[in-house]
Order: structure tokens, then C-alpha cells, then sequence
């Protein structure tokens, strides 16, 4: 699957089901119909997005909202949030991180349910478990971390939209 198709999907997704739950449940439904290898390459696609946006500047905006608790669980879930935006807002938030200020709604992002569809669509179409993909255990986010005491100069509209 590549990269268009996986956005095709999640805006499909997007336009049958509201928030990220939603959106994960029409996509095992749509990923189990079309079987184990559809399952499979949207779980490939979908992981280069997230390895796409494995960024210390991101990182440094997921502390933010995740109001100064970070870790690769929860960076992880935000990095998947990030995704469910669809296409448009993932590239323009890859541009500049502080566009991500106007997707926050005063909730915890989370797109943890998303995290799992190519996992939980592959089971339900074969009957068994996809097998893990290969990670780098000791990879760091590309750029330079951003000191804690930093990060609301440096993504300003994020800070302005959490003090709301």
C-alpha cells in the first residue's frame, strides 16, 4: 500500500466515522474485508507515517499537551493522533509543529486505537497474528531535543490553545 492509499483510507474513514475510535473501527471493518495482505500493507504504510513524524520537535509539542509527562507510549498515541487528522493536517503539522494548535479541543489527543488497526484487521481476516514489525530499539527522534523550559516559546499557539 502506499502512502496515498493509506490517506485515501484514513479520510474515508474520517468522512464514515467521528473520532479516532470511530475512525479505527470503520478501518478494521474496511481492512478485514479486503484480507490479511491489505491488513498487512496498511500497517506498513501506517508505520512509516509514524516513523515520519518520530521528531524531537514533536516530541517536545506532545509534552506540552501531555502537560510535561512524555514518553514513547504516549508519544506514540500522539503520533497516531496525529495521522487520524488526515493528510492534510499531518503534512502541514510535519511543516510546523505549532499547526497543530487549532486539531486541539481541550481533550487528550490519543490515537492509540489506530495504533492497532492493521494488527486487529490481519487477526479477524486470518485467524492469526501479524507478525511484529522489525523496530530499531535504540533510534532516537531525528533533530535536537527541546529543553522542558522551552517549548511554550517555541510553539506558541500550542501553549495559547491549552491555557484556553
Amino acid at each position: 500500500m502506499d502512502e496515498a492509499e493509506l490517506w485515501a483510507l484514513i479520510d474515508a474513514a474520517r468522512s464514515h466515522a467521528p473520532g479516532v475510535d470511530g475512525c479505527a473501527a470503520w478501518l478494521v471493518g474496511a481492512l478485514t474485508q479486503r484480507g490479511g495482505r491489505e491488513a498487512q500493507r496498511f500497517g506498513q504504510a501506517f508505520d512509516h507515517a509514524m516513523g515520519r513524524a518520530y521528531r524531537w520537535d514533536l516530541w517536545g509539542v506532545a509534552t506540552l499537551v501531555h502537560d510535561g509527562h512524555e514518553d514513547e507510549e504516549r508519544f506514540a498515541d500522539f503520533r497516531a493522533w496525529l495521522i487520524s487528522l488526515g493528510r492534510d493536517a499531518f503534512e502541514a503539522i510535519l511543516a510546523d509543529p505549532d499547526a497543530v494548535a487549532p486539531h486541539l479541543d481541550g481533550t487528550v489527543p490519543n490515537g492509540r486505537a489506530l495504533s492497532r488497526v492493521a494488527r486487529v484487521a490481519f487477526a479477524q481476516a486470518t485467524g492469526t497474528e501479524l507478525p511484529l514489525a522489525t523496530m530499531d530499539l535504540f533510534a532516537n527522534p531525528r533533530g535536537e531535543p527541546i529543553p522542558a523550559s522551552q517549548l511554550t516559546t517555541r510553539f506558541p499557539r500550542v501553549a495559547a490553545a491549552l491555557a484556553r
